[in-house]
Parts: structure tokens; sequence; C-alpha cells
């Protein structure tokens, strides 16, 4: 099941803005951003378990130049899909059994204004690891993609 229902957009790809693997000021983006509404219902690919809740961006990560958001990271058959930008339910626990379709959360803003570069400043941030070790990849320019982190592009092409 796609993350999102209704949705729009392509799915960012090569060097679009809110691809996996584009150059951004600082950094490489390490998911897909997939521009949605705020509040949009988030749920879940496939089947799992919830393996995180974590804060993704804002004040309770140093990040104070994005709004405050959440991450759910759930282990399933494709490995670590890390679902950002989303503030999750609140019956939703760490070590929750998750089944395909299941409601997560919803997408919350990142971006604090809008500077006209992308469709919305609401998106769910996607991510594929073959692993999660307690702390979300940054992966800097000009160095290899780091080597548990997965493109998500096909598994989310082959979802629509």
């Amino acid at each position: 099941m796609f993350p999102l229902k209704d949705y729009k957009y392509e799915i960012p790809i090569n060097d679009a803005l809110g691809a996996f693997g584009v150059i951004r000021k600082h950094d490489m983006h390490t998911g897909i951003d997939l521009y949605c509404n705020k509040g949009d219902e988030v749920f879940s690919i496939e089947d799992g378990e919830v393996i995180a809740i974590e804060w993704f961006t804002g004040i309770p990560v140093d990040m104070p130049w994005w709004n405050d958001t959440q991450a759910i990271a759930i282990k399933g058959k494709s490995g670590v899909i890390n679902y950002g930008e989303v503030i999750a339910i609140d019956t939703l626990k760490v070590g929750d059994k998750i089944k395909e379709g299941q409601l997560l959360g919803r997408v919350t803003p990142v971006l604090k204004e809008d500077k006209g570069k992308v469709p919305s400043t609401s998106m769910l941030h996607l991510e594929l690891y073959t692993e999660y070790n307690g702390e979300w990849l940054i992966w800097n320019l000009n160095t290899p993609q780091p080597a548990n982190l997965l493109n998500p592009t096909k598994l989310l092409q082959s979802l629509l």
C-alpha cells in the first residue's frame, strides 16, 4: 500500500527536488519527499514492527530552522522504513506489530516558510535502511552512500 491516500504528485527522481541522493546545500538527501497536505494520514507500506518513534526535525534535535516533526521506524520485509516529518498517532508505541495499511500518523509541516521552491511545506520524508542503529544518517557531501541506506524509489514506484 502506498503510504499516502490520493497521492497527486510524481515521485521525485534523478535530480528533482526531494529525490533520493539529490545534492543539497550541506548534504545529500537520504530519502524521498512525498509532497502532500498538512494533516494527511500516513499508512504503513507493509507489515512490520515499530522499532522507534523519535523527534526527527526541529528544536528537540537542534534543527531550529525546521518545525518539530517525528520519525516512525518500522522494520519489515523491505528493511527499516523511516516515515519522517510526521506526528505519530497517540496510540502507536515502540514494539507494536503493524499491518500493511495501518494508520501511523499525520504529516505535519516541516518547512517554517514557503519559499516557493516546493509544491507544499508539508511532505512525508521516507527513508529505507537495511538496519537502524539508533540514529538517522546524514549523508555528507562528496562521500559514498552509507552502506545501510537504501534508495526507496523502486519500492514506492511499485506501490502506485
